[in-house]
């Protein structure tokens, strides 16, 4: 190779990875090497106060310590636990859930009746009427050809202490404008409304549905807007990735605070950020630019969600081995906290 060319890609990939990181070792197939997550610190740029900062720190919590998960494609807080989370497998998987300590510790796992894993791609966790729920997400379409997709509502159970959960109930599902791959899904508790982020769109496009129809059949998820302004993949990202470098900006998860007042997603090389003011609506949350928090580089990530307090934020990926990180917010300016314990 042409010696101008070597050194050209050495400084694209010192550009992107050779700054100031918190890196984790990972091994397995093939010897890969450190995989760098980079917290940032940026100016969230929102009408009522563009001065607002959004600062987090990273910390490596451990790695998912159960074999049984292979491809960790949804991650959910417990609602039962403040130290625990839930996650599932890709699609062609068992129908099962894993519960995993906040460090990655294995802490059992549930089995759920009544559903099938075409492609599980998301889930999330809510609390209604003082029952917590998860929600699985049945919704991967690489292909855009499904004619339908499942969103599986399970009543979370004690842990220890059971071994299955059946599904209590089932919403059936299209989209308006025909069928799209999705990985992304939240739900926003006060709006009473399931949130779908599209993946392989370009930009992605949001779609919501009632978190509870007033009708039965199948519902349809309306659409509600494009994302624009997600960071846009590198030559480096294609150059170090060329399977899914291309598709750095597709979002491959999301979640939103119990109350409302953020959303968080997740690309192939960032953690996004949106602030929900109260009065505005989804339309308008996500019009804004969004505040990146932190940059990765993880070979497959795509699994978040919002902790049980604090703002906190754990991340995994789909590859083994899966290390299990934490965002957790440090502050909104120079000396207020970003969230109340």
């Amino acid at each position: 190779m042409n010696l101008a060319i070597v050194l050209f890609f050495g400084i694209v990939l010192a550009g992107c990875f050779g700054h100031s990181m918190v890196t984790v070792g990972e091994s397995g197939p093939g010897n890969r090497t450190e995989k760098p997550v980079r917290p940032e610190q940026k100016s969230a740029a929102t009408a009522g106060d563009p001065s607002l900062l959004i600062s987090y720190r990273s910390q490596l919590q451990g790695k998912l310590e159960n074999h049984a998960i292979t491809e960790a494609s949804g991650l959910a807080a417990s609602r039962r636990y403040e130290d625990r989370l839930w996650v599932l497998n890709d699609g062609g998987n068992a129908m099962q859930l894993y519960a995993v300590g906040i460090d990655g510790s294995n802490r059992g796992q549930l089995t759920i009746t009544g559903a099938k894993n075409h492609d599980w791609e998301d889930m999330a966790s809510f609390v209604w009427n003082e029952k917590p729920y998860l929600l699985i997400a049945d919704m991967g379409d690489n292909q855009a050809k499904r004619d339908r997709c499942y969103l599986y509502f399970v009543r979370e159970p004690e842990m220890p202490g059971a071994d299955s959960a059946p599904v209590v109930r089932t919403i059936e599902f299209i989209y308006e404008d025909g069928p799209r791959d999705a990985e992304s899904l939240a739900v926003d508790v006060p709006g009473k409304r399931i949130l779908i982020l599209s993946k392989r769109d370009d930009p992605p496009v949001l779609y919501e549905l009632p978190l509870f129809p007033k009708t039965g059949g199948i519902q349809i998820a309306r659409r509600i807007t494009r994302i624009v302004g997600l960071p846009q993949p590198s030559l480096a990202d294609v150059f170090a990735n060329p399977v899914l470098g291309k598709l750095g900006d597709a979002p491959t998860a999301m979640d939103i605070l119990p109350d409302g007042s953020a959303a968080v997603v997740m690309t192939y090389r960032s953690i996004l950020f949106y602030e929900h003011r109260p009065g505005m609506s989804w339309v308008q949350v996500f019009s804004q630019p969004p505040v990146t928090i932190a940059s990765h580089s993880l070979l497959q990530g795509e699994a978040l969600a919002f902790g049980a307090r604090d703002g906190r934020i754990f991340f995994t990926s789909e590859q083994l081995p899966a290390p299990l990180w934490m965002l957790f917010p440090v502050s909104r300016n120079a000396d207020e906290p970003l969230f109340s314990p």
